[in-house]
Order: structure tokens, then C-alpha cells, then sequence
């Protein structure tokens, strides 16, 4: 392997080649550019949840070639025969010359379960997007008309009600004139986008999208009835600048090209889902309204507007308001003149996918006390009844997600997605029902709560050594305790394992979201006691088992069976304020009386925090 002092200056463009199973991208490039950033620009699927700090160790690759020297960071992740045999992390390497690259096998990407659907409340349908067929008075001599005002006056309002773009004024008089003036109008809010002659009867159509920082759902809707039509899903292609959203920050915040890039990436997989969802149904033009709900990062690189001062203190974002824009001014492919409208947030990272939820879960409406909790690598909290909400951000990070997590990935096939103990023996689930290789979020949860109630895992945190261990532990669970790394770790299954470090990155997430729950219980002075409901949103959420969930102290300590699960209630929310103009103003309206608090300037916040990580000590009573 080249140093890289010798290989500077080697050639003035190198070829990378990448063969990834079936697949080969290449791609020419500049000496010295970044391996991750050269392997995402030709296209590759390779995920580096760190944003390429070289932290997390999942971007390894084998290369063959003129490149950098290993870094610090790399030798503290990859063993001396590892990088002997060529393994690297792509996020820390520079080329330098012609070099061929190939991701481990099990980097290859299966199909992630991602969840589309959430609980809601019914709505009358009341859609932004309106349609009217009107019969317009043909122009006579004795009347001074203009075809615009002659328009209106058959539509039922003024000539400064409505207005109509450029585009379909400069063929409104043809239309009318070649439809016999029996025509449809279409409008969206105050603006006529479409008018068609009234027997070209086409669908009107409307999308719902949530976009989340790991995936994006839409649903597609027919607005004259209210159904769905149908349903699509992807991952979040911004997902290869990082997995959580300081890591997208960070990368945008590096050029108007990096912000660019991480744009175009998100509508572009927002463009798949409409070209899905519209297929054997109808054209994307039919579509005349997107409505999206995101957190606030999600939102503004959406938009294409730098998020960068979220990063910085005191976090401030652009804009927290409702967002309303042409589809076109952001390259969403839908009606030319269609509009994409995006929830409104609440306060720094709680944004419109939380307002979302409350609208989804009706929690300004309750009249009981109720805790929302949407677990993710931004984890959003919301409290209260109709009379006061508290909200706030935990930091969590994307431990739940697979990063940071020896054997992490998301809940995909071959992940372990459920763990439990029965007869003393290990029992593993294995999504697709194949080998394990690795551990998702559900599964994760799982292990650490069998851990605690075996005795493996104490109340600190610490996994005990296998000569440490009660006498009363079934050898079958003693066995599977070995040293991997220099470090504790229990075998679940094949050769998955949770080490000591893992707990840990349990504990840190688990405790920023306790901790959230905590103040927010302090803000309205009262205890868990008083909860009649705690709702999980959310993908990771959805998949949870309430009682490991209790056991790990990640909820708080209720029974069980007030424990509900309402599955994609952002994706709901979304729904809601596209069916309904009286939904939408009640999403507005959600936003301004929601109190955002700021836990990291809550006076106790660290020491709740510290005390958070701790596991309970017993089973909750």
C-alpha cells in the first residue's frame, strides 16, 4: 500500500471502480478526494451513520489501490490483519490513483421494514385542492367581458378572489373557446392551477409525506373521496452523510454543493414514491398538493435551506412557521404549479412531524394527561391534555438505529428483532427467519432487558464476566459469556453478540429520553402515576415490547396495558392536514400554544440525566 506522501501527485485523475455483488459503479476523480464522498457521488449504497468522523466503523471496505495511509481512527477500529488484507473506512481514506473498492458481504442492503401507517382521528374531507365545472357566459358585443372575470363571476366569486398563474392565463381564452366554455377549473388554496374542458374528467389527487431522518413514507389520496389510493416507502438517501441530523448538519453546512447534494438527495426519493405510488393510477401532474411532515432539520433541508445554526448555540433555526411553495421551486414532480405544504414546528428540533403526532393522536383535545413518545435518534416528547402541552428533543442518537452498536443494523433481513428467555435458554427471532448478522433496535431492547432480569446486566450497567456470575444462572447463559475486543460481551445468537460498549450506547440514549419524559412530568407537577396513556410513534416504536421497554426504565413506570402503540402518527398528521383546511389551521394552531422546553438548560438536567442511565433496579410494581 502506497504512503501517501509517494502517492500525491501520482495522476491527475483517478478511477475508482466499486463491485458491490452483481452491481459495478466507477467513476473518475480528482487525487486526494475523500473515498466516502467519491463512492456516494457514483452512486453507492455504502451508510456511515457518523457522517464520516470515522467513529462508527460501518463505511469499511476492502481496497485495492493507490490511497492514504490509515488513519488514528481506523487503526483504533480495523485489527492489524484487517488492514493488512486491505479493510478501510472509506469515510477516512483518500484516493490517490486508480483503485478498486469492494464492501464486505455484509454490507449489501435487504429491504428495511418500514412503517407506513398510524392511528388517527376522521376528518371531514375539506382538502385544500378544489375543483369546480362551471359554464361560462360566451363573450357578446352588448358586454364589455374579459375571459379571467367571466371565469370567476360563473365560479361564485370576484375578481380578486382567485388568482391565476401565467402559465394557464396565457391559454385560458383557447380553453374556453375549444371546450365550448364548459369547463373544470382546478384550484389549490386562492390560485386556479389546471382548467380543462369539463368532460376531461382526470383524478385529483393529493400526497402525504413523512420525512423522516432514517425513512420517507407517502401516501397518495384521491381528494374528491378521501381514499387512499396507495402506499410507498424508502430510505432516506441523505442516510450515506450521516444517520442523524447534527451529522447532516455538519456535512450541509460545508458548501451551498454539500446542501445541494443533500436536497436533491431527499426529493429525489420523495420523486420515487410519487412515480410508485401514481403507476397503473394516474400521472404525477394529477398530483396538485404535497403536504409534509418532518422533524425540523428534515424540513429545512427539504427546502433546501441551511439548518447549519440548529448546530451552533443558542440553535436556531430559519423558520418554525408553516411552509407553503411551489412543488417545482424545490424539484418535486408533481402538477407544474402544484404546492407542497410543510407542517409547522414547534421549537428548535421539535418540528412539524411532532405537531404530526399531537394533531394524529389528539392530544390538544384529551382530557386526560397523556405522553407522546416518538423514539429515534432525535427523540420528540409531548405532555399534557387540552388545558397545557410541554414538548422537547432528546438527543438520543442512533443507537436504536444499529449505529454505534457492535453488531447494529436496521431492522432488516437477518436482523435479530426480538430476544427472550424462556427454560433458561436464549430465544432469538430472526427477521426473513435466516442466519442472524446482526441486531436492530426491538432486538436490542430485548437482549439488555433479558440481561437485567437474569442478573447479567446490573442496575449500573455493567455486564458481569462470567466468573462473576450468580450460581444460580443456568450454565447454558454462563457459557455465553466470552471476552470479544478486550471487552465483556454475551453471544445471542451465530455470531451476534451485545458487548459492554453497546450497554452503554443503551444507557445514553435510553437516559436522554427518560430524562426528557422526566422534566417534562416536572414542568406540569406530576408523576408518572398520573399518566393515563403513554402513545410510542414512530417505526422503532412501533416494534417495542412494552414490558422490555418499562424494565430498561426508557418509559416510565406505568402498567403496562396503558401503554399504546399509534405506528406512524407523523405520516397521520400529515394525512389529516391534506384531507382538511380545518385540520391544517388546527396544526397552526397546535404549533403556537405548544410550550418547547429546553431540557439542556433545565438547572437539574445533568443530574437527571446521569440518574436516567441508571437501569431500575427490579421489575416496575
Amino acid at each position: 500500500m502506497p504512503s501517501e506522501l509517494s502517492a500525491k501527485g501520482s495522476s491527475s485523475v483517478c478511477e475508482v471502480t466499486c463491485v458491490d455483488g452483481p452491481s459495478t459503479l466507477s467513476g473518475m476523480f480528482p487525487p486526494g478526494t475523500n473515498l466516502l464522498r467519491a463512492l456516494v457521488e457514483m452512486g453507492s449504497e455504502i451508510e456511515a451513520p457518523c457522517g464520516g468522523t470515522g467513529t462508527c466503523g460501518k463505511c469499511r471496505v476492502r481496497v485495492s489501490g493507490a490511497v492514504s495511509d490509515p488513519t488514528q481512527e481506523e487503526r483504533a477500529l480495523l485489527d492489524p490483519d484487517e488492514l493488512r488484507a486491505g479493510m478501510r473506512l472509506a469515510c477516512q481514506t483518500s484516493i490517490y490513483g486508480s483503485c478498486r473498492v469492494a464492501p464486505p458481504d455484509t454490507h449489501a442492503l435487504t429491504a428495511p421494514t418500514i412503517l407506513t401507517e398510524g392511528r388517527r382521528q376522521e376528518v371531514a374531507l375539506q382538502p385544500n385542492v378544489r375543483e369546480f365545472g362551471v359554464t361560462v357566459p360566451p363573450p357578446a358585443l352588448d358586454r364589455n367581458p374579459a375571459d379571467f372575470e367571466e371565469l370567476l363571476g360563473a365560479m361564485g366569486f370576484a375578481a380578486d378572489d382567485l388568482s391565476m398563474p401565467l402559465p394557464v392565463l396565457r391559454g385560458l381564452s383557447s380553453t374556453l373557446r375549444e371546450a365550448g366554455f364548459f369547463v373544470r377549473a382546478r384550484l389549490v388554496g386562492e390560485e386556479i392551477i389546471d382548467l380543462l374542458p369539463a368532460t376531461e374528467r382526470r383524478p385529483l389527487l393529493g400526497l402525504a409525506v413523512d420525512i423522516g431522518t432514517t425513512t420517507v413514507a407517502g401516501k397518495l389520496f384521491d381528494l374528491r373521496t378521501g381514499h387512499v389510493l396507495a402506499v410507498g416507502s424508502r430510505l432516506n438517501a441523505q442516510r450515506v452523510f450521516g444517520e442523524d441530523v447534527i451529522s447532516r448538519i455538519q456535512y450541509a453546512s460545508k458548501s451551498a454543493s454539500d446542501l445541494r447534494a443533500l436536497q436533491e438527495r431527499v426529493i429525489a426519493v420523495i420523486n420515487e414514491i410519487v412515480v410508485e405510488v401514481c403507476t397503473g393510477r394516474a400521472e404525477p401532474r394529477d398530483i396538485a398538493e404535497v403536504v409534509c411532515a418532518g422533524n425540523t432539520v428534515m424540513t429545512h433541508l427539504a427546502a433546501g435551506i441551511s439548518p447549519q445554526w440548529l448546530a451552533q448555540y443558542p440553535y436556531v433555526p430559519v423558520f418554525l412557521s408553516p411552509l407553503s411553495c411551489r412543488a417545482s421551486e424545490i424539484g418535486i414532480a408533481i402538477h407544474e404549479l402544484g404546492r407542497v405544504f410543510f407542517l409547522p414546528g414547534i421549537g428548535r428540533f421539535v418540528g412539524g412531524d411532532t405537531v404530526g403526532v399531537i394533531l394524529a393522536a389528539g392530544l390538544d383535545m384529551s382530557q386526560s394527561l397523556r405522553l407522546a413518545v416518538d423514539v429515534g435518534t432525535n427523540g420528540e416528547i409531548v405532555l399534557g391534555s387540552r388545558d397545557r402541552l410541554v414538548a422537547c428533543s432528546t438527543a438520543a442518537g442512533p443507537a436504536f438505529e444499529g449505529a454505534h452498536i457492535a453488531h447494529g443494523m436496521r431492522a432488516a433481513n437477518g436482523a435479530i428483532d426480538r430476544v427472550g428467555l424462556v427454560d433458561g435458554e436464549i430465544r432469538c427471532h430472526v427477521l426473513g427467519e435466516g442466519e442472524p448478522t446482526g441486531i436492530c433496535g426491538s432486538g436490542l431492547i430485548d437482549a439488555v432487558a433479558v440481561l437485567l432480569r437474569a442478573g447479567i446486566v446490573e442496575p449500573s450497567g455493567r455486564l458481569v464476566g462470567a466468573d462473576e456470575c450468580s450460581a444460580e444462572l443456568p450454565a447454558t447463559l454462563r457459557g455465553r459469556l466470552e471476552m470479544r475486543g478486550g471487552e465483556h460481551a454475551f453471544l445471542l445468537a451465530g455470531q451476534v453478540a451485545l458487548t459492554q460498549r453497546d450497554i452503554r450506547e443503551v444507557q445514553l440514549a435510553k437516559g436522554a429520553i427518560a430524562a426528557g419524559a422526566r422534566i417534562l412530568m416536572r414542568q406540569l407537577g406530576i408523576g408518572p402515576q398520573r399518566l393515563e396513556e403513554v402513545l410510542l410513534a414512530g417505526a422503532f416504536g412501533n416494534f417495542l415490547r412494552r414490558d422490555s421497554a418499562i424494565r430498561l426504565g426508557l418509559l416510565p413506570p406505568v402498567p403496562r396495558q396503558r401503554v399504546s402503540f399509534i405506528g406512524n402518527a407523523a405520516c397521520a398528521g400529515a394525512e389529516m392536514a391534506l384531507l382538511s383546511t380545518v385540520q391544517r389551521r388546527r396544526a397552526e394552531e397546535i404549533a403556537r400554544r405548544v410550550e418547547y422546553v429546553e431540557i439542556s438548560a433545565f438547572p437539574e438536567f445533568q443530574d437527571i440525566f446521569a440518574e436516567e442511565m441508571m437501569f431500575p433496579a427490579g421489575e416496575p410494581s
